[in-house]
């Protein structure tokens, strides 16, 4: 019976521990950075790596730095070849860091038997960092191939957004474990929430996260739960797209007409500054109608249990603040079973409206779909 594969560890993991044997100087001769095997490249963990050797190789002192960009017009191989095949006449030490280099390995794919040859030399540089990109050249593929000693390659793919089947919690993603991760790293604590709360408002992309975090961080609190994110941005599109699905849910109308209004005068700005397009606001309030739609049917399902809204609340993955559980409690007074079925009918035709039939205001189908979700008794008209 053959070994248990290993699982493979998730790209805020590899990049943490990477991270570290950057700034421990415990790095292999030649790391390559190489595009994932599937799914999309996360190319900010690539980024800060070669941020922290850049860092790690100027406080060496007696150290000569080859930085290349082998994507730009600059890029010239006989320099690489130099620095690779001779030895430093001012340090006793070399380090090379090489972004971007596929570009330069589809021109001169005799680069990456230099590469390989210099990381097994007793002359070649102490440690090299090379990032390979989307490329398909020979000199790419003799690199993602090889399997010399003292060659490490890494994959960072994109963070997923959605928690595991067998954990469906918020901040049991990837994206919020990795978020959870750099705030501890800042002495900075995200209670219960929060972080699946921030994916959620900012997306799953490192950069974005990263955005967000250093945004709550200027706060100067030493923890931020659930309602210190939604302040922070309640006056952006992620604050408007929330305040729209919680109207929604509490049968409020009058709200949810009031906003509509607004975006059609004002557009939406993300917390970030960027306006966004129609189609994107569009997009980002039926996500959030949808997903908060889907916490309160799990908040729901606990209530008919015999739980308390506060313990439905902890047991559906959020921590039951008194704001939170007030704004649960307001919903479920008028939110049955039936309410969300219909409201979940809403969303899939407001959705078929503007991406298959081609509607260009999407306001025009969000108006349809609070006139169609929230005809029933108890709502505010």
């Amino acid at each position: 019976m053959s070994a248990a594969k290993r699982r493979q560890a998730d790209p805020g993991s590899q990049f943490r521990e990477t991270l570290a044997k950057i700034q421990q100087g415990e790095l292999p001769r030649l790391l390559l950075l190489l595009p994932p095997t599937s799914g999309e490249e996360e190319s900010w963990f690539a980024e800060q790596l070669f941020t922290a050797a850049r860092q790690y190789a100027h406080e060496l002192g007696d150290c000569d730095l080859l930085d290349q960009d082998g994507g730009s017009p600059d890029f010239r191989a006989e320099d690489l070849d130099a620095f690779l095949q001779s030895s430093s006449l001012f340090a006793s030490r070399k380090v090379l860091l090489l972004q971007r280099a596929g570009k330069g390995l589809n021109r001169w794919p005799r680069l990456a038997e230099e590469l390989l040859a210099a990381a097994t030399s007793d002359g070649g540089p102490e440690f090299m960092i090379v990032h390979i990109g989307a490329s398909s050249g020979k000199g790419a593929q003799k690199l993602s191939a090889t399997r010399k000693k003292g060659v490490e390659k890494l994959r960072f793919r994109s963070l997923y957004a959605d928690p595991p089947p067998w954990k469906p919690e918020p901040d049991a993603s990837e994206a919020a474990q990795f978020l959870l991760g750099e705030a501890r790293e800042r002495k900075l604590r995200l209670e219960r929430g929060a972080a699946g709360l921030i994916v959620q408002m900012a997306g799953a992309r490192a950069s974005d996260l990263m955005g967000a975090l250093e945004h709550l961080h200027m706060l100067g609190l030493d923890s931020i739960g659930e309602e210190e994110v939604r302040q922070v941005v309640a006056h952006s599109a992620e604050g408007t797209a929330f305040d729209m699905a919680d109207a929604f849910l509490c049968g409020d109308s009058g709200r949810a007409l009031s906003l509509m209004r607004r975006i059609s005068r004002q557009g939406m700005r993300s917390w970030d500054g960027r306006r966004l397009a129609p189609r994107d606001a569009f997009g980002m309030i039926i996500s959030a109608i949808a997903r908060e739609r889907t916490r309160t049917a799990e908040v729901l399902t606990h209530v008919r249990k015999g739980a308390a809204v506060k313990e439905a609340i902890e047991a559906s993955g959020s921590r039951a603040s008194m704001p939170v559980v007030r704004r649960m409690e307001t919903r479920l007074a008028v939110c049955d079973e039936e309410a969300l079925h219909l409201l979940l009918d809403g969303l899939l035709e407001a959705e078929r409206q503007v991406k298959r039939l081609g509607w260009r205001d999407g306001t025009r189908a969000l108006e349809l779909l609070a006139l169609r979700s929230l005809r029933r008794p108890g709502v505010r008209t």
